[in-house]
Parts: C-alpha cells; sequence; structure tokens
C-alpha cells in the first residue's frame, strides 16, 4: 500500500532524517489529522480572501444584503412569505449585519462577503475530514486542494450568497452520516450532528433536499450488494430512518413557504448545452484542467469496475492477472468501492433529476445550485491517483493536476466581476446634492435597479437617498406582503416624470439590467424626452448601468 491510500500511509522517518522529513511526517501524521486540517482551512480562507472587495456587488448580492438589513419582523415576514429560499442565510447575514454596523463597520464589499469565504474554508476543512476515513491522508488532503482551488467553489466563497454555507453544511451531514452507520456502536451525537446539519441545508437551499436522496440511494445501494456494510447498517437502519422522519419534520415550515414563495421561472429549460456548460464552468473553461480530471475521474472508476467483475471470475492466482504491476492488487481497489458509490451518488443524482425535474414547468437545472457537486467531483478525481502502484506515475498525475487546478485561480480573479455598479453609483454619490432626486429602472425585483442602487448608497452614505416621490420606487415593505407594488414603468412615463423634476432641481436617471430590447427601446425614448425638456449635464455609462445628470432649473 503506498502513502497515499490509507491512514497508515505516514512516511516513517528515523531519528536522523532531515527537519524537512520531520515536519512532513507531522503535517501527514494520520494521528494528527487536525494540523493538516487546519493548514488546508487556512489556505482555503487565504485563496477566498484574495480580492474580496475588489469585484463590484452585482445585484443577486444586493438583493441577500439589503434583504437581510431590513428590520427583523419585516425579514422574518419576508423570508417566511414571498423569499422562503434561503430563509437560515438571510438570518444570519442579518445578525452579522447587525454586529457589524454595531462596531462601526460599513457594509461594503469585503464586509458582506466574509461570512461565505469563512464558511468555504471550513468546508475545505470537512472535505479533508470526510475524504481521510477512505482515501488516507495525502488523498484527502489533495481533494481537499482541489476543492479550495476549484472555479464554481471559488465564485461562491466570494459571494453574499447561501451557497457557501450550504455546502459547508452538506459536507457536514455526509461526513456526519459516515461517520455515524460506520461506527461501532450507536453514536447519537454523530446521527444529532446528521440530522441537525441536514435539515439545517434545506433551510439554507432547498436544493438540498437532492443531496438527501443521495445519501438515501447512497447508503440503500451499499446495503444491497456490500456484505460489509449490510451487516453494519442492520445495526443503524432504525435510527437512519428515524433521522430523515426528523429531517422531513423539521423541515416541514420550509415546504410551506415554499409551495406559494418565488418560483424559477427565470431559468430555461436545459438542454445539452446547459449540461456541457456545468463542465466548463466547474473546470474554469480551461480545457486542459478538465481533460486531466476527467481522465483521472474514468481510469479510477474503469478500474475498479474490473475490479468488481474480477471478483466474480476465476481463482485468486487468476483475479491478479487481470491488473498490471503498476496497479494496486484486487483486494486494496476493493476497498475504494464503497466510497467511490457514494461519491457518484453525491455528483451524478443532483445533476440527473434537476435536469429531468427541468424539462417541466419547474425549473432546477442551475450551475449556481449545482455548485453541491463540487466536493464529490474532486474527490472523484483522486480515484485517478490512488489505483496505481507506482509513486512515479502517482507524482505525475499529483503535479498535472495541481499545475491545472493553480492555473485555474488566476483566471477566476480576472473574472470575478459579474456586474459593475460599483462606478457608477459612486459616480453619483460624487455629484450627489442636497435636494437631488434618483429614479431608478428597471424596479422589478428580477432586475432589481433600485436595490443594487440602494446598497451601494447605504455602504458608502453620503445623504443621497431615494425620496417617498421616486417614480416606481421599489418598497420592502410591499415586497413582503400582498400589496401591489409601484410600476415601474412610471421611471419611464413622461407625466410621472415632469411632477418628480418639479419638486428638485436636478434628477440622476439610472438606468440598469434592461430586461429586453422593447424596454431598451422606451428607455432611450425617454432619454430623448428628458433630453428635450431638461438641460442634460453629464452621465456616465458602464456595461450594467447607465445614469444621466440633469438640471431641471427648479428653484
Amino acid at each position: 500500500m503506498t502513502d497515499i491510500q490509507s491512514d497508515g500511509d505516514a512516511v516513517t522517518i528515523s531519528h536522523d532524517h532531515s527537519i524537512i522529513a520531520c515536519i512532513q511526517n507531522s503535517i501527514f501524521s494520520p494521528e494528527r489529522p487536525w494540523l493538516l486540517c487546519t493548514i488546508l482551512i487556512i489556505l482555503a480562507l487565504a485563496l477566498n480572501l484574495i480580492y474580496l472587495g475588489r469585484p463590484g456587488i452585482w445585484f443577486d448580492e444586493a438583493f441577500s444584503v439589503e434583504l437581510a438589513r431590513q428590520p427583523l419582523p419585516l425579514l422574518w415576514r419576508t423570508i417566511f412569505g414571498t423569499e422562503p429560499n434561503m430563509e437560515l442565510y438571510y438570518l444570519l447575514l442579518h445578525f452579522w449585519l447587525r454586529a457589524t454596523s454595531l462596531l462601526g463597520i460599513a457594509p461594503v464589499e469585503w464586509v458582506v462577503r466574509l461570512p461565505s469565504a469563512i464558511c468555504a474554508a471550513l468546508s475545505t476543512g470537512v472535505v479533508f475530514l470526510l475524504a481521510r476515513r477512505y482515501l488516507g491522508t495525502i488523498g484527502a488532503a489533495l481533494g481537499a486542494l482541489l476543492y479550495a482551488t476549484n472555479y464554481l467553489q471559488l465564485i461562491y466563497a466570494q459571494q453574499t450568497r447561501a451557497y457557501a454555507l450550504q455546502l459547508l453544511l452538506i459536507c457536514l451531514s455526509w461526513w456526519a452520516l459516515l461517520v455515524a452507520v460506520q461506527s461501532e456502536s450507536l453514536e447519537k451525537r454523530w446521527w444529532l450532528l446528521y440530522i441537525l446539519t441536514a435539515a439545517l441545508s434545506i433551510y439554507t437551499h432547498l436544493f438540498s433536499i437532492f443531496i438527501l436522496f443521495a445519501q438515501f440511494v447512497a447508503l440503500a445501494g451499499l446495503f444491497v450488494v456490500s456484505s460489509a456494510w449490510r451487516s453494519r447498517l442492520r445495526q443503524h437502519t432504525g435510527i437512519f430512518i428515524a433521522s430523515l422522519v426528523a429531517i422531513a419534520i423539521l423541515s416541514i415550515p420550509m415546504f410551506l413557504v415554499s409551495l406559494q414563495g418565488s418560483k424559477t421561472g427565470w431559468l430555461f429549460i436545459p438542454r445539452l448545452q446547459e449540461l456541457l456548460s456545468l463542465f466548463t464552468i466547474i473546470s474554469g473553461s480551461n480545457p486542459r484542467y478538465l481533460l486531466i480530471v476527467g481522465l483521472c475521474i474514468l481510469v479510477g472508476l474503469l478500474v475498479l469496475a474490473i475490479n468488481i467483475v474480477a471478483r466474480f471470475i476465476g481463482r485468486p492466482e487468476e483475479r491478479k492477472q487481470l491488473f498490471w504491476k503498476v496497479l494496486q492488487d484486487n483486494d486494496q481497489l476493493q476497498k475504494f468501492v464503497p466510497f467511490a458509490w457514494i461519491l457518484l451518488c453525491w455528483f451524478l443524482l443532483p445533476i440527473i433529476i434537476s435536469y429531468i425535474v427541468s424539462q417541466g414547468s419547474l425549473r432546477l437545472f442551475s450551475t449556481r445550485y449545482l455548485v453541491v457537486v463540487v466536493p464529490p467531483f474532486c474527490l472523484l478525481t483522486i480515484l485517478g491517483i490512488i489505483v496505481w502502484r507506482w509513486r512515479l506515475v502517482q507524482a505525475i498525475i499529483i503535479c498535472a493536476l495541481i499545475g491545472s487546478a493553480l492555473l485555474v485561480v488566476p483566471h477566476y480573479y480576472q473574472n470575478a466581476q459579474v456586474e459593475e455598479w460599483n462606478s457608477a453609483i459612486h459616480w453619483v454619490l460624487d455629484r450627489y446634492q442636497p435636494g437631488d432626486g434618483l429614479v431608478c429602472y428597471d424596479n422589478t425585483t428580477t432586475q432589481g435597479c433600485q436595490i443594487a442602487t440602494e446598497y451601494y448608497l447605504h455602504a458608502y452614505p453620503n445623504g443621497a437617498h431615494f425620496t417617498a416621490d421616486a417614480p416606481g420606487a421599489f418598497s420592502w415593505d410591499k415586497f413582503s406582503t400582498a400589496q401591489p407594488q409601484n410600476d415601474p414603468t412610471l421611471a419611464l412615463q413622461p407625466a410621472a416624470l415632469s411632477t418628480f423634476a418639479s419638486k428638485h432641481p436636478r434628477i440622476f436617471m439610472i438606468t440598469g439590467r434592461i430586461a429586453n430590447q422593447k424596454d431598451a427601446t422606451r428607455v432611450k425614448e425617454t432619454q430623448r424626452w428628458l433630453d428635450q425638456h431638461y438641460h442634460f449635464t453629464d452621465q456616465i455609462i458602464t456595461k450594467t448601468v447607465t445614469v444621466r445628470l440633469y438640471t431641471t432649473h427648479t428653484p
């Protein structure tokens, strides 16, 4: 057995070995996994903190912050009403913003993203602890490193959204479940941790239900085909079923509100192209990385599949002849089969189910939802290393994997900017004068011009704000109830603009996230009307938003 396959993979060193060898033995010692786990968490956190505040906040992030900063009664009414998904995350973000506010820290970009960065770093440590039971210390460390540097994982490690928290809870639930079912006795603490993390992951994002289903299928499959796992699972069948029932009961409030909350009609029916795009984004649009990882996964699974077939043919001596001397022997490979099955369930089932379901009216196939398959994707890659007996082959594959993974990281930082609101709104803040009026279009909750603008007005306050008479203004109070919002198109209607302009000496006309060409044409027509009736002073145009400043000559 080589140094990448089991908890006994630490290199034994003598007293006359170098200090470097001693340090290596200390870090990778199976008796001290927490040291390596801590190192991986720190490394992941460092990757997550790099340029954390440089990309501007985009609409989805602004929505999270602006909703979370509402008074707790209004927030509670909203998340258990019109916006049920990500309930737990919004509540945690609310208290995070309150705490930072009490410390006098403004909710600037890096502040609102910091909780996600921390959750993502912690999930790297959990991935390591989860995989170490099956892939060994070094194999688990490599898998965790691939996870920490993964392009799709980095996206949500640096965004003010719920996906990093969801990943942490999902990884914890898998870890707790697998430790619990493999315990010799009934370990109630692990079952309680499993129930808690699984239920909370559903409150963090409803897509976590598919992970719960994958866990059930994974254990059911092992119960059917593996005698070793069957004997162990028999001891825990009752508590496992009871745990699933407890999770379902705890999730009832979430299920009830989700029936009448916001839907996913903004997603398209997925086709084969969207399926391919998922792997393109996971690989950071790096064909070399995708090729190396894909080959590792395919080779690992192929060798394990041959191993399974080999166990049913011939005598032991004949079975060994099926494997080259460069591959691990039959018995050694058999140890990795159960974990490979678990990872396949975790990886494939959410993709397949969401793809099939999304062919109907309920759309769930999205790369942001499927970030939950990144951990098994990275750990499956390690199978392409552990099947080899020769350390030289393993070293070559490891160098290729780590090298290609590290090349993806700078590509992420270069493309982390999603929408460019910051420069345009800072332009407004620099020119705002008391009495000026702000008008925003489109203010529907799917476009959210005012929501994104208000984030910057609150993060960098200088008195600029939306007044109550702004045409088509958005209201969080109305959003949480059945009251109709102001008509967003009022921001483009000459009569409403004329009334608004009569009360303000200058107006900023802000347009962003225009939904379609028809709306874009209406915006152009409104700009022409404003040019004809008021004095155009200045403007700024970015890829996302346009701001035009007019003097109305109102005394």
